[in-house]
């Protein structure tokens, strides 16, 4: 291990913000020896969008990767949360420090996304397997393959379900900060991402002024102190940062639903159920946390929806797409409107007028299906009497080699209490960056890109 190049660990500590960090006495005592900036988010204020601004110093128009999902107009299919490496446009930030320091240079990029196939020297991202039969099995994908089942020997199989779903909690983000450890202690990379989501679940369920948030922020707190004084210890400079702050929402609204009123949304029967079809639609929206994206297949109506957006209430701002500056790939994804949420409204993805026609995987939890976000797959559906029942049941069943749904989640989002995804927040919620007093002050997401390489190439790291 060459002792020439400076080793830094970027934490994410999804969802930290001011507001949060003063729940956390341990990690406010390390702050307060290190500058702690707080920053407008990235728009829109989304994971995907975020970490590709983080890793490239791009805006989300320049490298396209506009937010978690979008619809493919050659498709004619909105795709969310794909995990190709490829998808993101813009030279990565470990490729730019190989060219300061050579190939000796090393990263690691553990659980951030768009992992998949990236040129890092280690990474981890989750991964499902899904065999013919219809099985979903949970795993994880690496690079290298092997170390796949090395790190699965040593920490035990990912515990999946707690990383998304309605049993998101602290064990897959502990198994995330023991496989940093590993690949430290193993490796010893001179630059290790290390994506950590614990407070964004319960800070999304309960809202950020819930005691619910408190408590998860407490929790927090030893874990991520942990792995600082972990890595503080093995010689690295750890900095912290968020994506977003989480404000408190109290409804949501449902656009597509408003959409198929106006009788722009084309619905396709199937099996005794009503499927979104995007390709035959004049228009529709693909909803993402506080953001939806507005598509329009039929431009003769591109006023009158405006009108109905900016007379929508719960709708805060509407920002149209200057399709003359993008990339060919950014046009391609990108759409015609962007919605943005009053500060306690979020945007859910349903269209269905009749929950008897909902589509099978609204009940269940099916990032890849549904036609947006849906935060409703955090609960069980308080109508389901014994769930923890109804699942075991359901796992039995696959384990038998029965084909099931695992139907548990409830058709609104009643009880979802905060969001994330607007530009323009109170500063006690925006995002947050810890770094060394050195280091220079960070206004903006792009900013985070620069600091991140000023970190290597200063030596003014104490």
């Amino acid at each position: 291990m060459s002792t020439s190049i400076p080793r830094v660990a970027v934490l994410d500590v999804v969802a930290l913000s001011r507001q949060i960090l003063a729940y956390m006495p341990r990690l406010s005592t390390w702050a307060a020896q290190r500058k702690v900036c707080s920053f407008p988010p990235a728009f829109p204020a989304i994971t995907t969008s975020t970490q590709s601004t983080y890793i490239t110093g791009l805006s989300p128009l320049d490298h396209a990767c506009y937010g978690n999902g979008w619809y493919n107009r050659e498709m004619c299919e909105i795709q969310f949360w794909k995990q190709s490496n490829k998808l993101v446009q813009g030279p990565r930030i470990w490729n730019k420090l190989k060219e300061i320091y050579g190939k000796e240079f090393t990263c690691a990029k553990l659980f951030w996304w768009y992992n998949m196939y990236a040129d890092a020297d280690w990474t981890i991202t989750p991964r499902p397997m899904y065999p013919a039969d219809g099985r979903k099995v949970f795993d994880i994908y690496t690079q290298p393959m092997n170390l796949r089942e090395t790190i699965k020997a040593e920490l035990g199989e990912f515990p999946f379900p707690t990383f998304w779903g309605p049993m998101a909690g602290m064990p897959a983000t502990e198994w995330i900060a023991n496989a940093a450890r590993r690949i430290e202690d193993k490796h010893h990379p001179h630059l290790s991402l290390i994506y950590l989501p614990y407070l964004d679940y319960d800070l999304q369920k309960f809202g950020p002024s819930s005691d619910e948030a408190r408590k998860a922020a407490e929790k927090m707190d030893d874990v991520v102190m942990s792995l600082i004084e972990f890595l503080e210890n093995a010689g690295v400079t750890p900095l912290i940062v968020s994506e977003y702050g989480i404000c408190d929402v109290t409804h949501d609204v449902a656009l597509n639903r408003l959409f198929r009123e106006k009788g722009w949304i084309s619905i396709k029967p199937e099996l005794g159920t009503e499927m979104l079809d995007c390709g035959a639609s004049k228009a529709f929206a693909v909803a993402d946390h506080q953001i939806a994206y507005v598509y329009i297949n039929d431009l003769s109506i591109k006023d009158e929806v405006k009108k109905l957006l900016l007379n929508t209430p719960g709708i805060d701002e509407l920002r149209e797409t200057d399709f003359s500056t993008l990339s060919p790939v950014a046009k391609n994804r990108l759409p015609d409107f962007t919605a943005i949420a009053a500060p306690d409204t979020w945007f859910s993805y349903y269209y269905w007028l009749d929950d008897a026609l909902a589509p099978d995987f609204a009940r269940c939890v099916d990032i890849h299906r549904k036609p947006g976000y849906d935060p409703a797959e955090m609960f069980f559906d308080p109508q389901i009497k014994f769930p923890l029942l109804h699942a075991a049941w359901f796992l039995l069943k696959k384990k038998l080699g029965f084909r099931a749904l695992m139907k548990v989640i409830a058709l609104n989002g009643k009880q979802v209490k905060g969001s994330h995804g607007r530009d323009n927040v109170a500063p006690h919620q925006e995002p947050v960056f810890i770094c060394p007093p050195s280091l220079p002050d960070v206004h903006s997401a792009m900013d985070v890109h620069r600091a991140i390489i000023e970190a290597f190439t200063s030596s003014r790291l104490g």
